[in-house]
């Protein structure tokens, strides 16, 4: 757990540093089309072009590849503070980093093969989906998909989806691991898909039933649901109590520190 914190902690402050830097955030599409061509390498250029539209954002950070630019012109839907090239967005109707930074990928393959199609037509698929996702929040807490992904209800339910996803082999290595170091391991993996996927980060049941249970932050959840799921497999108590209360502790004494400065 300790080890869980510590990646938590790294985490918030690179997220502090990168902001506090002054990051070149473009205003527009056309924009920032114009700094990815000198901010993007001649190789990754290639691969662009050659990529599926559906595929383009597995290029980039935190989506399963490195590119890390685009990913800094958006804060993330969890944040009242947008960038000027969300606010741009916004007024058309697109409010999610990753149709955002979609969006500008494909615009900026579509630069580089010399593709005339339109921005409005670029656009449109994904103004049509966020309205549709838009009904879907109105019953995300009680739902029991969103954006055609199951959300489990429970932690035992978090097990059985789990169950479903890893064949047998993948379980034994898994068993091969210390807790802490399984955790560490998948964190930004395996538990990025599901504090994406689960909708942690905007609410769901899981996260209602987590936030029952006096645990409010998605990383907490994510490690909580991991560290349990490692002594469901191997066979040992899971103390979810004892779980719940090393996070509640943890904040309590975060706040008094902020609070004593």
């Amino acid at each position: 757990m300790k080890t869980r914190v510590t990646l938590l902690t790294l985490f918030l402050l690179t997220v502090f540093l990168s902001f506090g830097q002054r990051i070149k955030v473009p205003k527009d599409i056309v924009e920032a089309i114009t700094i990815l061509q000198t901010d993007c390498s001649d190789s990754l250029q290639t691969i662009i072009k050659k990529t599926s539209n559906d595929s383009l954002l597995n290029l980039c950070y935190p989506w399963g590849g490195e590119y890390e630019t685009i990913s800094n012109w958006t804060t993330g839907i969890y944040t009242s503070k947008k960038t000027k090239l969300e606010k741009y967005f916004s007024k058309l109707g697109i409010t999610y980093p990753m149709h955002i930074e979609t969006i500008v990928l494909v615009s900026f393959k579509a630069y580089l093969t010399k593709d005339n199609i339109t921005q409005d037509k670029i656009i449109q698929p994904f103004q049509l989906l966020e309205k549709k996702w838009a009904k879907e929040d109105s019953v995300r807490f009680t739902t029991d998909s969103l954006r055609g992904i199951y959300i489990p209800k429970d932690l035992e339910d978090c097990f059985k989806q789990i169950d479903s996803f890893w064949d047998d082999s993948t379980k034994i290595k898994v068993k091969q691991l210390t807790e802490d170091v399984f955790s560490a391991r998948v964190h930004h993996g395996f538990g990025m898909w599901m504090r994406n996927n689960w909708q942690l980060w905007s609410g769901s049941r899981l996260s209602k039933y987590f936030n029952d249970l006096g645990i409010y932050h998605q990383d907490d959840m994510s490690g909580i649901i991991l560290d349990s799921y490692h002594r469901y497999l191997t066979g040992k108590d899971i103390k979810l109590e004892e779980e719940i209360k090393f996070y509640q502790d943890y904040w309590k004494k975060s706040n008094e520190k902020d609070k004593n400065k």
